[in-house]
């Protein structure tokens, strides 16, 4: 899968990106919602990883973008306030989200879960 990574916290983005690639995946990363969306314009991802609250852009804002463009991406936010970004994520459109701290098995499930689409 081609799956990107985009989250301003660059350690943890650095920590998803190398667990992908040792399971197989094509993996980049973001540190900012405009390099985000430049990548996004020039990559045919599989699956989003989007922070919610990146500098410049919103995860928000990309996920906005991926479905009004109709781009294959499954989109999946990382936020750290589930109770109002939970419900905004799924009104923009969201696949998925997930609430920080990140646990990386709940990330692995979900590149399976969109790996293989039941």
């Amino acid at each position: 899968m081609k799956i990107l990574v985009a989250d301003d916290n660059q350690e943890a983005a650095e920590l998803i990106q190398k667990r992908m690639i040792r399971k197989g995946h094509s993996a980049d990363i973001a540190f900012d919602g405009r390099k985000a969306l430049d990548l996004i314009k020039v990559n045919d991802y599989d699956l989003a990883f989007l922070d919610h609250d990146m500098p410049e852009i919103t995860g928000l804002e990309l996920i906005k973008y991926i479905k009004e463009n109709g781009l294959k991406a499954k989109t999946v936010m990382i936020t750290g306030y589930p109770a109002i970004e939970g419900f905004a994520a799924h009104d923009f459109g969201a696949d998925e989200y997930l609430v920080k701290p990140i646990d990386l098995a709940d990330i692995e499930a979900l590149i399976e879960k969109y790996k293989n689409p039941s």
